[in-house]
Protein backbone atom coordinates (compact mmCIF):
# COMPACT_ATOMS: atom_id res chain seq x y z
CA UNK A 1 0.00 0.00 0.00
CA UNK A 2 1.62 3.40 -1.13
CA UNK A 3 2.43 5.74 1.67
CA UNK A 4 -1.20 8.37 2.60
CA UNK A 5 1.46 11.35 1.73
CA UNK A 6 0.41 12.66 5.51
CA UNK A 7 -2.87 14.44 4.71
CA UNK A 8 -1.15 15.88 1.44
CA UNK A 9 -3.64 16.84 -1.42
CA UNK A 10 -2.23 16.78 -5.43
CA UNK A 11 -3.63 19.16 -7.75
CA UNK A 12 -4.03 19.74 -11.23
CA UNK A 13 -6.68 21.79 -13.63
CA UNK A 14 -9.85 20.66 -11.34
CA UNK A 15 -8.36 17.61 -10.22
CA UNK A 16 -7.67 16.59 -6.62
CA UNK A 17 -6.42 13.32 -4.94
CA UNK A 18 -6.54 13.63 -1.49
CA UNK A 19 -4.45 11.01 -0.30
CA UNK A 20 -5.52 10.93 3.65
CA UNK A 21 -9.38 11.15 2.39
CA UNK A 22 -8.20 8.20 -0.24
CA UNK A 23 -10.08 10.83 -2.78
CA UNK A 24 -10.14 11.36 -5.86
CA UNK A 25 -12.34 14.42 -6.79
CA UNK A 26 -13.10 16.77 -9.84
CA UNK A 27 -13.91 20.04 -9.63
CA UNK A 28 -14.44 19.19 -6.14
CA UNK A 29 -17.01 16.21 -6.80
CA UNK A 30 -15.73 12.74 -5.85
CA UNK A 31 -14.97 10.57 -8.71
CA UNK A 32 -15.83 6.99 -8.25
CA UNK A 33 -12.54 5.13 -7.96
CA UNK A 34 -11.50 1.38 -6.90
CA UNK A 35 -8.95 0.72 -3.68
CA UNK A 36 -6.14 -0.99 -5.94
CA UNK A 37 -6.70 1.82 -9.13
CA UNK A 38 -6.37 4.48 -6.31
CA UNK A 39 -3.62 3.20 -4.61
CA UNK A 40 -2.13 2.84 -8.53
CA UNK A 41 -3.05 6.57 -9.18
CA UNK A 42 -1.61 7.29 -5.48
CA UNK A 43 1.69 5.93 -7.03
CA UNK A 44 2.00 7.60 -10.16
CA UNK A 45 1.09 11.34 -8.25
CA UNK A 46 3.64 11.09 -6.15
CA UNK A 47 6.09 9.50 -8.47
CA UNK A 48 5.72 13.46 -9.99
CA UNK A 49 5.79 12.54 -13.44
CA UNK A 50 8.82 9.99 -13.60
CA UNK A 51 8.13 6.37 -14.58
CA UNK A 52 6.76 3.67 -12.80
CA UNK A 53 7.39 0.07 -13.32
CA UNK A 54 5.43 -2.98 -13.23
CA UNK A 55 7.88 -4.28 -10.89
CA UNK A 56 7.92 -1.24 -8.69
CA UNK A 57 3.61 -1.16 -9.03
CA UNK A 58 3.32 -4.76 -7.54
CA UNK A 59 6.11 -3.93 -4.77
CA UNK A 60 3.46 -0.78 -3.90
CA UNK A 61 0.39 -2.21 -4.65
CA UNK A 62 0.56 -5.42 -4.03
CA UNK A 63 3.49 -6.07 -1.34
CA UNK A 64 4.13 -9.79 -0.93
CA UNK A 65 1.44 -11.35 -3.09
CA UNK A 66 1.76 -12.80 -6.65
CA UNK A 67 -0.11 -11.00 -9.12
CA UNK A 68 -0.43 -11.11 -12.98
CA UNK A 69 0.57 -7.90 -14.37
CA UNK A 70 -2.90 -7.67 -16.55
CA UNK A 71 -4.20 -6.65 -13.30
CA UNK A 72 -2.39 -3.09 -13.81
CA UNK A 73 -3.39 -2.80 -17.11
CA UNK A 74 -7.25 -3.32 -15.67
CA UNK A 75 -6.62 -0.80 -13.12
CA UNK A 76 -5.08 1.87 -15.56
CA UNK A 77 -7.83 1.20 -17.75
CA UNK A 78 -10.38 2.35 -14.76
CA UNK A 79 -8.30 5.04 -13.80
CA UNK A 80 -8.12 6.51 -17.60
CA UNK A 81 -12.03 6.36 -17.39
CA UNK A 82 -12.56 7.94 -14.00
CA UNK A 83 -10.39 10.55 -15.88
CA UNK A 84 -12.77 11.07 -18.70
CA UNK A 85 -11.33 13.46 -21.16
CA UNK A 86 -8.40 14.23 -19.39
CA UNK A 87 -7.26 10.19 -19.56
CA UNK A 88 -4.24 11.31 -21.50
CA UNK A 89 -2.96 12.11 -18.76
CA UNK A 90 -1.49 8.51 -17.94
CA UNK A 91 0.75 7.33 -20.69
CA UNK A 92 1.89 4.03 -21.43
CA UNK A 93 5.43 3.17 -21.82
CA UNK A 94 5.33 -0.06 -23.53
CA UNK A 95 6.76 -2.92 -21.80
CA UNK A 96 8.73 -0.44 -18.90
CA UNK A 97 5.76 0.61 -17.05
CA UNK A 98 3.47 4.03 -16.90
CA UNK A 99 3.63 7.56 -15.67
CA UNK A 100 1.38 10.54 -15.38
CA UNK A 101 1.65 13.34 -16.48
CA UNK A 102 1.34 17.29 -16.00
CA UNK A 103 2.44 19.67 -13.12
CA UNK A 104 0.58 18.42 -10.14
CA UNK A 105 0.70 20.71 -7.56
CA UNK A 106 0.78 19.45 -3.76
CA UNK A 107 -0.68 21.57 -1.00
CA UNK A 108 -1.79 20.09 2.63
CA UNK A 109 -5.19 18.58 3.33
CA UNK A 110 -5.98 21.62 5.67
CA UNK A 111 -4.59 24.54 4.37
CA UNK A 112 -6.17 27.97 3.31
CA UNK A 113 -6.73 26.58 -0.40
CA UNK A 114 -9.62 23.69 1.70
CA UNK A 115 -13.03 24.21 1.33
CA UNK A 116 -14.39 27.71 0.33
CA UNK A 117 -17.67 28.72 -0.46
CA UNK A 118 -17.78 28.67 -4.24
CA UNK A 119 -19.05 31.35 -6.40
CA UNK A 120 -22.65 29.72 -7.69
CA UNK A 121 -22.33 32.14 -10.94
CA UNK A 122 -18.56 30.52 -11.82
CA UNK A 123 -20.22 26.53 -11.23
CA UNK A 124 -20.64 24.47 -14.59
CA UNK A 125 -24.43 23.90 -15.01
CA UNK A 126 -23.96 20.27 -16.01
CA UNK A 127 -23.03 17.95 -12.88
CA UNK A 128 -19.40 16.48 -13.38
CA UNK A 129 -19.57 13.36 -15.68
CA UNK A 130 -17.31 10.70 -15.84
CA UNK A 131 -17.62 6.56 -17.71
CA UNK A 132 -18.08 5.24 -14.22
CA UNK A 133 -21.34 4.88 -13.26
CA UNK A 134 -22.72 6.06 -9.89
CA UNK A 135 -22.30 3.87 -7.02
CA UNK A 136 -26.40 4.41 -6.66
CA UNK A 137 -27.32 3.34 -9.92
CA UNK A 138 -26.35 -0.43 -9.03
Amino acid sequence: MPEQGGGLVYELKGWEMDLARRELRACGVPVPLGNRAFQILAVLVQSAGELVTKDEFMTRVWPGAIVEENKIQVHISAIRKALGTDRGAVKTSSGRGYRLVGDWTIRKGNSPADPVAPDPKLLPVQPFLTNVPSAGLR
